[in-house]
């Protein structure tokens, strides 16, 4: 045992000394070593005296010493970051979308995160949101694979290097009190690309996963993406002024657009020599057009029809804006010139008629639907969409659009939808209320239905059994409309027909997961439905959306052509959310205390007409004083008051208790019940633990 102290004695006596040496020598990167070696000096030297006494000082010294240093240690390491979500909806889960982005990252991104991390007087809100955000932004760049997320934590401090660098970043700032200001944002880059958050809003937290993740896939993306557009409208200079449509114009700046016409295999060999993507498929191939949008495709023929079925198998996302009656077409038709023969214009109605019967979704092309909550005021065919028409609260496509308009739209039922055998997912992303009614366009055209007309049909309109959706999203493993393949162009009686065209190879099955977005109305994205243009004194005008068409139209572009990850993809849950049994628990007895309250206010009310008539009769008979049956009647009533408000003050006194009582409940159980469950399992143990250890 002596032997063994003066090993102990030694190897402390060397700790001390090579941590004397790292201390004198000034080796910055072995300070940190210095403080261990110490702690194994201490722990060495505590086993070294005889006495009890001195051995429990030095231990409690060297526990202390591990502790402290051991968090630190550990603080530097990634392992203080890990966890496990036992949450009910995994909010701390990062989604497989997330996931599958990161790991096909092949170019190296660079977060720089500035926050500001003593600012006198940071809102609540955003004190508990920037742990959040670090916590996040860490996490994500270590699942990126060989390191290709770079995070720069940032403190911007006033008047440094690092506020001039937000600066620059664009990064916002935001007043706090009257001298400082807090930086809370990020810029996201990748070689020459760049975005930027320019503030981490809390009430915008359930989007902080995809904000983020949608900026890497953004600026990870090298090529501008293309979108093809099919239109029965001029949309390149068919807007106001013979100009594009702004919605087009939009999307030119972001995307390179595709003009297929409505037969869009013919147009296809130009588009891909143009792009120099080599021989041109017989196809649409989703990985050279990632999204197709449809705008009114009147009359679109079988042959196109199959293209975009084809297209859907093959994983595409199609946009359809279908039309049941479309203003622009019906106002751009030509003017019939009388001796002449009438001119044909655009189709007013729209659809994809073998697309849609398949899916059993087919729009009533005759019919347009009218709403009465979310009718107009007065009562017309726009149909004036708000948050409670759109079911999916976690829908990122939809979380920051407060309200759209429709014209004359139309309405998908969904309730004989064909979801190929449970392969597609069906989400009524904008819907009506249940008191809509449909209105046929011949009667509407022909003037039989006035302002008056829907008056009438919206208040007499009883509830339907179930609410049709405006805009409906389907997603999945899509099956063909054309089990028979290709249609082949019928050809009249004796035309001559050359040589066989080659027939496209059919599919019958998807082959990947694809998308189709139906909208019931192509209207809400002309240019008076959508923008307002803005002057400016210098001579120039910006155009502005003055609702949530297009924006949300764009959410759900950028959405599928920023990754085949991101489509689908939903808002987290908030991490702070309302106390959820405390107030059910209060609405029962709200109810039961209510009801009760109710009817005593109501036979206090009845009470108090009785004795308005009294005195009506009184002062309609000019008489002075009461007869007798006056004065008993006033008197009865007068008891039937006070007796009435008597009630209403004891039933809400009583109301009042229980909910005081209900209230303490919780708190007790909360933080009386639950430790005092623990302290008594502990003293269970420990009595075992010492009976057992007594016995022997």
């Amino acid at each position: 045992m002596n032997a063994l102290k003066y090993l102990f004695l030694l190897l402390s006596i060397a700790c001390f000394t090579a941590a004397g040496l790292a201390w004198k020598g000034d080796l910055q990167e072995a300070l940190p070593y210095l403080w261990y070696l110490a702690i194994a000096g201490l722990i060495f030297l505590s086993l070294t005296p005889n006495s009890r006494l001195i051995r429990a000082a030095f231990g409690c010294l060297t526990l202390t010493l591990t502790v402290f240093f051991g968090v630190q240690l550990l603080s530097k390491t990634n392992i203080v970051g890990k966890s496990f979500d036992l949450t009910e909806d995994n909010r701390y889960t990062l989604t497989e979308g997330t996931r599958a982005i990161l790991s096909e990252l092949t170019e190296p991104v660079v977060i720089n995160y500035y926050v500001t991390r003593d600012v006198t007087g940071t809102p609540a809100s955003f004190k508990r949101h920037i742990p959040r955000v670090d916590n996040f932004l860490k996490e994500i760049a270590d699942l990126a694979p060989n390191d290709l997320i770079t995070l720069n934590l940032i403190d911007p401090e006033p008047d440094t290097d690092e506020e001039d660098a937000a600066m620059l970043d664009e990064v916002q700032q935001i007043p706090v009190t009257q001298d400082d200001k807090l930086i809370f944002g990020a810029s996201i880059s990748s070689f020459d690309k760049k975005t930027v958050i320019p503030i981490f809003a809390p009430e915008q937290e359930t989007q902080l996963e995809y904000e983020i993740i949608h900026a890497i896939a953004k600026v990870t993306r090298r090529e501008t993406p293309s979108i093809g557009i099919m239109s029965a409208h001029d949309i390149e200079a068919g807007g106001q002024g013979r100009r594009p449509w702004v919605f087009y114009q939009m999307l030119q700046q972001d995307y390179d657009v595709i003009n297929l016409s409505m037969q869009p295999t013919t147009t296809l060999s130009a588009a891909y020599q143009e792009r120099e993507w080599g021989e041109a498929p017989d196809h649409l191939d989703p990985t050279k057009i990632p999204l197709i949008l449809l705008v009114h495709p009147a009359g679109i023929t079988p042959e196109a029809e199959f293209a975009i079925d084809q297209y859907l198998l093959r994983g595409g996302t199609v946009i359809a804006c279908i039309d049941p009656l479309s203003a622009v077409a019906q106002g751009q038709r030509p003017q019939q010139i009388p001796g002449r023969p009438p001119m044909e214009g655009i189709p007013v109605k729209s659809s994809l008629p073998i697309i849609l019967d398949k899916l059993g979704l087919a729009l009533e092309e005759d019919q347009i639907v009218i709403d009465r909550v979310y009718s107009d005021n007065p009562p017309n065919i726009n149909v004036v969409i708000t948050k409670e028409a759109m079911p999916i609260s976690d829908d990122i496509t939809l979380s920051s659009i407060e309200n759209m308009l429709f014209y004359a739209t139309g309405g998908f039922d969904t309730s004989s939808a064909n979801l190929n055998e449970g392969k597609l997912t069906l989400n009524q992303l904008v819907e009506s209320s249940y008191q809509y009614a449909r209105i046929n366009t011949p009667d509407l055209l022909s003037g039989k239905i006035d302002q008056n007309a829907f008056r009438f049909i919206l208040a007499n309109q009883k509830d339907a059994d179930s609410k049709v959706a405006y805009v409906a999203h389907l997603s999945g493993q899509f099956a063909t409309a054309f089990p028979e393949g290709f249609p082949k162009a019928e050809t009249t009686e004796g035309s001559e027909t050359g040589a066989e065209e080659a027939t496209p190879a059919a599919l019958t099955n998807g082959e990947a997961a694809g998308n189709l977005y139906l909208f019931g109305d192509s209207d809400f994205l002309y240019d008076t439905l959508s923008y307002r243009s803005i002057s400016f004194l210098g001579g120039g005008a910006a155009n502005t959306a003055i609702n949530g068409n297009a924006p949300f139209l764009s959410n759900l572009i950028d959405q599928a052509v920023g990754s085949k990850h991101l489509i689908g993809a939903r808002a987290r849950t908030p991490i702070y959310r309302p106390l959820t049994v405390l107030q059910d628990m209060n609405a029962e007895l709200e109810k039961k205390h209510g009801q009760k309250i109710q009817d005593l206010q109501t036979k206090a009310d009845n009470a108090n007409a009785e004795l308005n008539k009294i005195r009506s009769q009184i002062t309609a008979n000019n008489v002075a004083q009461l007869s007798s049956e006056y004065q008993e009647k006033r008197e009865q009533f007068n008891q039937e008051v006070v007796a009435a408000n008597k009630a209403i003050r004891k039933e809400q006194k009583f109301y009042k208790t229980e909910t005081d009582k209900l209230k303490a409940g919780i708190f007790w159980k909360s933080t009386v019940l639950v430790p005092s469950a623990v302290l008594l399992l502990g003293l269970l143990v420990f009595g075992f633990r010492y009976t057992t250890t007594h016995a022997r």
